[in-house]
């Protein structure tokens, strides 16, 4: 009998944020395929102690055991339902994004994978983006499936693309990103978006070339060796890094982002904001790794 050697998974632990949607559904699938031999699985949901924190003390303990039991029946029957296996179920106490972050701080997660849903500027100017706080947030990458992600297969992303504007929070990311393509064994190509009001020949030759020569200099060589393609395209940037992983057929999208330092939850209210437009507009999956 010939033993099949177990391969280890390319990620130690992976946290997955539910609120037991559909969406969070389809993010612990992903998280799932993603995971490996070794690799742990977390499906988190957060309750918010303001259902029970006011009020009498008897009175506001009994709520709030009323509370975490409703929330853990729905996460147990939301994995029933949705036929997910293979993980483990934690209801943490908390606004979502801080307590989905501490609870990853604690966890020790190198990978978050969430969902995200669709809002119209005006709303999400005033409720902000729980998925954007996260991964502005964590200290590890984060893979977010927005709604045109749904058809994500199920499967290692093997070709990834790097969307990137020369800045340093961006480039800042290479040696993360050559850790993750070199777990993943996966090619991956580069995108930088450039006005398109530029239309000098000469100077758009000496941009492709000064892109080229920027990426080359800030990776490394392993990531130099998993790069198959660096190209600039003069178009807006969404539809010029969406358009790009498309006719690619990405698996996923990478971007570097900025923390937000102290206005974290500030950042995350605009509703133009390029990470959460290309997640928006994106057929695979978005990682996002935080400088």
């Amino acid at each position: 009998m010939v033993l099949r050697k177990e391969v280890p998974g390319p990620f130690h632990e992976i946290v997955v944020p539910t609120d037991c949607s559909s969406g969070s559904a389809r993010a612990l699938e992903f998280a799932l395929a993603l995971a490996g031999h070794g690799s742990g699985v977390t499906a988190v949901h957060a309750v918010d102690s303001l259902q029970y924190r006011f009020g009498p003390r008897e009175s506001s303990r009994a709520r709030k055991q009323q509370v975490w039991a409703l929330a853990q029946e729905s996460v147990c029957r939301w994995l029933q339902e949705n036929k997910l296996s293979g993980c483990d179920a934690m209801v943490v106490e908390g606004e979502a994004a801080p307590a989905i972050t501490a609870f990853a701080a604690a966890r020790g997660a190198d990978l978050v994978v969430l969902a995200t849903s669709a809002r119209r500027s005006a709303a999400r100017l005033l409720l902000g983006s729980v998925a954007e706080e996260v991964f502005r947030m964590v200290n590890c990458p984060v893979f977010v499936l927005g709604t045109k992600a749904a058809a994500a297969k199920k499967k290692k992303p093997s070709r990834l693309v790097f969307a990137t504007d020369l800045e340093p929070h961006s480039l800042g990311v290479l040696s993360q990103l050559s850790k993750i393509g070199t777990k993943l064994g996966a090619g991956i190509s580069v995108i930088r978006a450039v006005h398109p009001d530029i239309t000098s020949r000469t100077e758009r030759s000496r941009i492709r070339e000064e892109t080229r020569q920027k990426v080359e200099a800030a990776a490394d060589s392993a990531l130099r060796k998993r790069i198959r393609k660096v190209h600039v395209e003069f178009a807006h940037p969404v539809k010029a890094i969406v358009g790009f992983a498309n006719r690619l057929k990405a698996d996923a999208i990478v971007m570097g982002i900025r923390s937000g330092g102290g206005l974290t939850r500030a950042s995350t209210h605009i509703p133009w904001a390029l990470a959460h437009r290309v997640i928006n507009e994106a057929a695979c999956p978005v990682l996002t790794i935080r400088r």
